[in-house]
């Protein structure tokens, strides 16, 4: 039996602190529950001020955007004013007092817009720094309107009133205008000669006359005599045109130089220059040939010519005066320029020609070949050999 009681004195002495941490639990739960409500209403809380916020922006957005229009309006008022007053009724000499009256009185598109920014905008106030009279200013007369740069002319009876602004030419456009003239001028002659000078090259055939001077020159420089055919052509004519030739149009960089004042022309080089000038028909002899002024001499050892780099002159030059042809068959009128030593500037001495030869060649598109030459001066022997 004691030992029942104890245990019944021990439940009760362990009863009162089960209770405690039950009071201790509803405690607990019900400051977290009033967490809670706390938290829900700081939401709420921010909830409404964030609307309210966004309330006060979309007012401030209306009421910006009203100022907008309400300005929008003042200024179509102000055109519509401006261009009522710049169209001026016809005037009449018994009616100028009710044209006045009329002037006056606003128009139904200014009472319209008017009408619609009031209703737009209820409560319009005048801006701070506006004149008052600014829109009297607009209902006065044209001339207070457009300013001292535009002139009114009234017309006679029936006819409407027009407003002109006065011309004020600009220096510069005049100066442009008159430059654009010159140079359209320059222009036109220029492109006149050019075309003369072409046509004129055509009908002269210009570019061919150079062509065959370049090729006849070497020949004529020479001066040889009359021949039938080529192969009457002494072998010394032959020699010394061709290496006339590569003096005049060659390219002599390759040549090896003796004292930069002559040169060493191989033969076959000769050789070549000859062909091209008297055809395969010809037989070539090398030998010294020219004359006490200006020698091409042959060194056979060597198998090459020694000539002067830069002769001092020819005995003539030639001038094409008149060109005719029959398929690939020329006939060419050659007159012989004798040299001159006389230059100075500014005079001018006449040259005439010493005599006439005719040539007779056959030309295709990238070469020449000799076929006669021919006499027809009638004064005196040409040069013998």
């Amino acid at each position: 039996m004691s030992s029942k009681n104890k245990n019944k004195n021990k439940n009760k002495k362990n009863q009162p602190s089960v209770s405690a941490d039950l009071t201790t639990q509803k405690l607990t739960e019900q400051l977290n529950s009033e967490d809670e409500e706390d938290t829900g209403k700081d939401d709420i809380l921010e909830q409404l001020e964030r609307s309210a916020r966004k309330a006060e922006a979309r007012k401030a957005e209306r009421l910006r955007k009203a100022k907008e229009e309400e300005i929008k309006a003042e200024r179509e008022e102000k055109a519509a004013a401006v261009e009522q007053t710049m169209v001026l009724p016809e005037i009449t000499e018994n009616e100028p007092e009710a044209v006045a009256a009329e002037d006056n009185k606003p128009t139904s598109s200014e009472k319209n817009i008017e009408n619609d920014v009031k209703q737009f905008v209820p409560h319009t106030r005048r801006p701070e720094n506006e004149d008052p009279t600014i829109n009297e200013a607009f209902v006065g007369e044209p001339e207070d309107i457009t300013g001292e740069n535009s002139v009114e002319e009234v017309q006679s009876e029936g006819e409407s009133e027009t407003v002109s602004e006065p011309e004020h030419p600009n220096k510069f456009y005049l100066v442009f205008a008159i430059f654009v003239i010159i140079m359209s001028v320059i222009g036109v002659v220029s492109s006149v000669n050019f075309c003369t000078k072409i046509i004129s090259d055509i009908a002269n055939r210009t570019d061919l006359k150079n062509e065959l001077t370049l090729f006849l020159y070497p020949i004529v420089s020479v001066d040889p005599p009359d021949c039938d055919t080529v192969e009457d052509v002494p072998s010394t004519i032959i020699v010394e045109s061709a290496t006339w030739k590569i003096i005049l149009t060659g390219d002599n960089t390759n040549y090896e130089k003796l004292y930069n004042t002559y040169m060493y022309v191989p033969a076959i080089d000769v050789e070549f220059a000859v062909r091209s000038i008297f055809g395969s028909s010809v037989d070539i002899v090398h030998q010294t040939v020219g004359t006490m002024d200006i020698m091409f001499t042959y060194i056979e050892d060597m198998n090459s010519y020694l000539v002067p780099i830069n002769p001092h002159y020819t005995a003539y030059s030639p001038r094409i005066t008149d060109l005719t042809n029959i398929g690939e068959l020329y006939t060419v009128t050659v007159e012989y320029i004798p040299p001159s030593a006389l230059a100075v500037e500014g005079i001018d001495f006449e040259v005439s020609a010493t005599k006439t030869m005719v040539y007779t060649l056959s030309k295709s598109k990238n070469s020449a070949v000799l076929h006669s030459i021919k006499n027809i001066t009638r004064i005196g022997n040409s040069y013998e050999y």
